[in-house]
């Protein structure tokens, strides 16, 4: 389940759920830091922090959260005798933090800006059952909420560590400032795909994408390329021309974009629509000859060439895919290296570099 779903579900359990977050790994670990779930009384949970015993430790630290309504910060060590059973081990120690979610207004500020596209950082206190000051009005729920711009959106904005709030966002992990002690948070929106054409390619695509929590819009000129029956349930279908269907999407720093479409012309529309746009990942398939093509005709039409040059094109991690599928596969393993900030990209950057040449 992605983090911004945890945190809808966060701002609806007052007094009947608890957020785990990983604050920080060492050594090996099924999860990185920024992973979360939402545990209940019961122990049934929704999301994960890396399974065995770490989800083990995790899920009983927070019913014993819910249940003293006070935040945690603890560590499961997965070394020594720990690494010896049936559980899957990795190797390392994992630090988390377990809060009580007893005032939702902070993660209900958090999940409409999410809602909207907008990437937010959470603070929270961390401070442990033994160190809480009886009327702590920080202790066990959020601080604050800033948006990626800074902005105050809940709380105490104006106090937050901004040093600590920018380099969150720029990491995308979460950092405890050493200044106040806080935990500060990023937490992404629902990453937005857009695929411009529905034929084979974006078919597959689409189906991948779906399950690896993409909200998935497929854009078509074609009418029977937008068929329902066609695609994973929940995907949305858009039918018009390629250029107005860019133009009203909603595009921003959660945004990817593909093009597959069925020429050429329309290809060189869809890109000269999405450069005037703010996106994360976008590109299109395409031979050595299209592409530089395509990025020519870009950069005459006046638009900044290291935009143009940032496009990934052609598109996907060059794994030798020949089928729809297996193209489809090339492209989401480049996506998911955006996601998370892989250095896989830089290899994969310098490798299309010599495949435009």
């Amino acid at each position: 389940m992605h983090a911004s779903e945890l945190i809808e579900w966060a701002s609806k359990n007052a007094g009947r759920a608890a957020l785990i977050v990983v604050i920080e790994v060492k050594g090996s670990s099924p999860r990185h830091p920024g992973s979360k779930m939402v545990v209940f009384p019961d122990g049934t949970f929704a999301g994960t922090v890396g399974g065995g015993i770490v989800e083990a430790k995790a899920i009983a630290r927070g019913v014993e959260c819910i249940s003293t309504k006070r935040p945690d910060l603890f560590a499961v060590e997965m070394i020594g005798e720990k690494a010896v059973g049936s559980d899957p081990i990795c190797g390392g120690v994992v630090t988390m933090a377990a809060h009580p979610i007893i005032d939702t207004t902070g993660y209900a500020a958090a999940a409409e800006s999410l809602d909207r596209g907008e990437r937010v950082v959470i603070v929270s206190s961390l401070a442990s059952q033994a160190d809480i000051v009886p009327g702590d009005a920080t202790a066990g729920w959020v601080v604050a909420v800033v948006g990626a711009d800074g902005r105050s959106l809940f709380g105490a904005g104006a106090q937050v560590d901004v040093e600590a709030a920018r380099a969150t966002i720029e990491a995308g992990m979460p950092v405890v400032s050493s200044i106040d002690g806080f935990l500060y948070d990023p937490v992404e929106p629902l990453d937005r795909l857009l695929i411009l054409g529905g034929g084979h390619v974006g078919q597959a695509l689409a189906r991948f994408a779906a399950e690896l929590e993409f909200q998935v819009c497929i854009g078509d000129s074609r009418p029977e390329f937008v068929d329902p029956a066609r695609f994973p349930s929940g995907t949305e279908l858009r039918l018009g021309k390629f250029s107005e269907i860019v133009d009203g999407f909603r595009f921003g720093a959660s945004t990817y974009a593909v093009v597959v479409s069925p020429s050429h012309a329309s290809d060189l529309e869809c890109a000269r629509a999405i450069l005037k746009r703010e996106y994360r990942y976008a590109g299109f398939i395409g031979s050595k000859r299209k592409t530089r093509m395509i990025l020519e005709q870009a950069i005459a039409d006046g638009f900044p060439p290291e935009k143009v040059l940032a496009l990934r094109a052609p598109i996907g991690a060059d794994i030798g895919a020949e089928t729809p599928a297996e193209i489809a596969v090339a492209i989401l393993a480049e996506m998911i290296a955006v996601r998370r900030n892989s250095p896989a990209i830089v290899a994969m950057d310098a490798e299309r570099a010599k495949r435009r040449a």
